[in-house]
């Protein structure tokens, strides 16, 4: 069997024939066999009274195609002395009142015989209907005693014993066949079997391992078909299925990815308002600073120094502030200071000294201007309360 037919038909092989006892009761015989390592071995073997349990035997086995064999009281067989190519006057010779329409024959040839086997195409009809409607394929279909001579080589004896007939063979040819019943044990090829799988065993191997078509080829095509149609389709469905393993694989790590790269953003963007705070505050520290090192400018020290160093000993100063504080120092507010001032406060104990020494600032150079912001009304007196602002040039 070619790598492509065992695509179809797989490693199980069966036939069933449609034969009779020696009482004239129809007996389906099945046969199936299975295929390892180029050699066919036996599989089940039974026989059965109805085809309803026949259908349930081949269910059971698990078996979904076949071949026929057409060997009962159905059909008709002969044996003639024409030799011809042509199958219509070999039909007519044997049946001549019959109309081969109406007929499907099967026909094989000895070196001075011709059999015959026919049977009614509706009949071939039921038969295929009956094992569709069961879900079972039937790939051909045999008639009669004729399918043992695919098997006739391998024969060792002169006479064969069938299902229902006796078979007289020479020179690798059926020379006669007569209704016989007689259970014989046969050996071929290393496989056992009795007589009544004979001709199953020659079907089997004449359509599944020689490829020969009895039957409408149109049968093994339809099976084909189908079987192409569902391995088409499984294999469609596998590789949808495998695109959408796929697709959720990667959409899985894209969305896992999105995931992890928005919790970042998050974590950046609170990490750049945190940083934004900080930089405000660094920018008002640096402004701050910025503004202590331009006050630092206008020579602090020596304008203080000079105020203090030239206070009379009848003064005693309490505070002097360079660019005080404007209002009440708070958290988190922008400290102001006024501009260019010297704030200074004290006690007067001589108030000639205090006015000398006042003008004495007044015509310093660096004043502006000098204030006295002082409320108290009895300057003249000891232990007087004296406000000064000095404005800077």
């Amino acid at each position: 069997m070619a790598l492509k037919d065992h695509l179809f038909f797989g490693n199980t092989y069966c036939a069933v024939e449609y034969s009779f006892d020696s009482e004239g009761n129809e007996v389906l015989y099945c046969l199936q066999l299975t295929k390892s390592k180029g050699e066919l071995l036996l599989a089940n073997s039974d026989k059965f009274f109805t085809t309803e349990s026949l259908f349930e035997h081949l269910k059971k086995i698990d078996q979904k195609h076949l071949v026929v064999l057409l060997n009962n009281k159905q059909v008709l067989s002969k044996s003639v002395t024409t030799l011809d190519d042509n199958e219509t006057r070999i039909f007519k010779s044997a049946f001549p009142t019959l109309s081969l329409q109406d007929f499907y024959l099967q026909i094989e040839e000895s070196p001075n015989t011709s059999f015959i086997s026919i049977v009614r195409q509706d009949y071939v009809q039921q038969i295929l209907e009956e094992f569709n409607s069961n879900d079972l394929k039937v790939l051909d279909i045999a008639l009669g005693n004729l399918s043992i001579s695919s098997i006739i080589p391998m024969i060792s004896s002169n006479d064969v014993f069938t299902s229902n007939a006796k078979l007289t063979l020479e020179q690798n040819a059926i020379q006669s066949i007569s209704k016989h019943f007689q259970v014989n044990d046969y050996d071929i090829n290393g496989l056992h079997i009795t007589s009544e799988y004979l001709l199953s065993l020659g079907a089997i191997v004449n359509f599944y391992l020689y490829n020969t078509t009895q039957y409408k080829k149109e049968l093994v095509s339809s099976f084909k078909d189908q079987k192409l149609f569902n391995l088409g389709y499984k294999v469609a469905l596998g590789v949808i299925f495998i695109l959408v393993l796929i697709n959720f694989l990667f959409f899985n790590n894209y969305n896992t990815k999105v995931n992890q790269l928005s919790q970042e953003l998050e974590i950046k963007k609170d990490a750049k308002l945190t940083l934004k705070k900080l930089n405000d505050n660094v920018t008002k520290k640096k402004k701050l600073v910025a503004e202590l090192q331009n006050s630092s400018s206008f020579s602090v020290a020596k304008y203080t120094d000079q105020i203090v160093t030239s206070i009379p000993k009848s003064i005693v100063l309490t505070e002097i502030n360079y660019q005080p504080l404007v209002g009440v120092l708070k958290e988190g507010k922008e400290a102001k200071f006024k501009g260019k001032e010297i704030e200074v406060k004290g006690v007067l104990n001589d108030y000639v000294e205090f006015t000398n020494w006042i003008d004495e600032i007044e015509k310093k150079e660096w004043v502006e201007k000098l204030l006295e912001l002082s409320t108290e009304k009895e300057k003249r007196k000891k232990n007087t309360n004296f406000h000064l602002l000095i404005l800077i040039k």
